[in-house]
């Protein structure tokens, strides 16, 4: 008898779980749809915000896109060719790594060993937080160490470099928002060096563009930032024969959204930041930067190649000595003598052959038909 009433008080536990089940699983579609649909109507609710650079009298109309903010400049010049809503303070996520990876290249050599303290590597959730998966107290050249942090985004990386450059991360911090300032930025305060939430860490479009200006300027930062993976060397200090980190980014050759021309890339997400993504790409006449945030996914991706293509195609590289030799004077010419005065037969007055200006496609063509 106590063998049956156990039967049945089983039997009506399995129901109940069953059931339970059975509302759990109709619900979740409907919650999916609903997260959904609310995610649409944000989407549609940014693409709404106003494009400043489209209230230009006779510049080029850029496209709505579903980021919050976004930018785009000219990588030599820093001249803003595209301007949404440049100027708000947005949660960076791991864009912020440009900023750090270009401080430490400028305060370390590239062959300093980067030593990963218990701080280091406990300071990130494991589960969640991109990695490489490095053990404390292994060691590593700087170099591979910028690999870890600009390739695989890895935040104890990150860490570990702020670490080894001011001692602290608090110092470091420092370090970030003088370099900030330094480079025209008004809209951030930094607080660490890998973009994990803070609610005192902020930036702007336009100041990750100005960081994203000299970061994509060094040559051997922009290298990293365009490898999609890294195997970082088995040594004596670091003992993983495995240790590889991939990208993240789409805009690789031979991924979703494979961007032509890319020059070099760096994602960011958390939950508070959405999507943040900064991008490098060049053509024949033009390099230019390109900044989204607060995006979802994949709108990060197509409303960048959006504004590329807007770019290329709307804008060119217009060198004013190859165009109009009017103000480039002569020794030879500009008296009436047989004798060279100046010592030499180069121009007196001339025009930087390396100058240009960004301008309008159409420009361009209204003035070469009035030449």
């Amino acid at each position: 008898m106590i063998y049956f009433k156990s039967m049945k008080k089983t039997a009506k536990t399995i129901f109940s779980i069953v059931i339970s089940l059975i509302i759990l699983l109709s619900v979740l579609p409907f919650k999916a749809y609903a997260e959904e649909a609310d995610l649409d109507a944000v989407i549609e609710e940014r693409k709404n915000i106003p494009v400043e650079s489209n209230m230009i009298t006779g510049w080029p109309v850029g496209p709505k896109t579903g980021a919050q903010s976004a930018i785009l400049i000219d990588a030599n010049t820093g001249i803003v060719l595209y301007s949404k809503n440049i100027h708000e303070k947005l949660y960076p996520a791991s864009i912020t790594k440009i900023l750090t990876a270009l401080i430490a290249y400028e305060n370390c050599d590239m062959n300093d060993m980067v030593t990963f303290s218990y701080d280091a590597v406990s300071s990130i959730d494991w589960r969640y937080d991109a990695n490489m998966g490095i053990n404390a107290g292994d060691s590593i050249p700087m170099e591979q160490a910028l690999y870890g942090m600009l390739v695989g985004s890895a935040n104890e990386a990150a860490y570990a470099i702020a670490e080894h450059v001011s001692g602290n991360i608090e110092d470091f911090a420092v370090l970030m928002n003088t370099k900030a300032r330094e480079l025209g930025c008004t809209d951030s305060h930094f607080v660490t060096p890998n973009g994990i939430h803070d609610e005192d860490h902020y930036t702007s479009a336009h100041d990750m563009a100005l960081i994203a200006k000299a970061f994509f300027a060094n040559d051997f930062l922009a290298n990293i930032s365009r490898t999609p993976s890294y195997q970082v060397p088995q040594t004596a200090t670091q003992p993983n024969d495995n240790m590889i980190v991939y990208a993240k980014s789409k805009l690789f050759p031979g991924k979703e959204y494979a961007l032509t021309g890319l020059v070099g890339t760096k994602t960011g997400y958390t939950d508070s930041a959405r999507q943040t993504l900064v991008t490098c790409a060049e053509n024949d006449s033009l390099r230019l930067i390109c900044v989204v945030m607060k995006e979802e996914a994949p709108g990060q991706y197509t409303d960048t190649i959006d504004l590329f293509n807007y770019g290329f195609s709307n804008f060119t590289c217009y060198t004013v000595a190859d165009k109009d030799s009017r103000y480039t004077i002569s020794t030879s010419n500009l008296f009436d003598t047989q004798k060279d005065i100046f010592g030499s037969s180069k121009p007196i007055l001339d025009i930087n052959s390396q100058d240009y200006i960004i301008l309008p496609v159409g420009v361009v063509r209204i003035m070469r038909s009035l030449a």
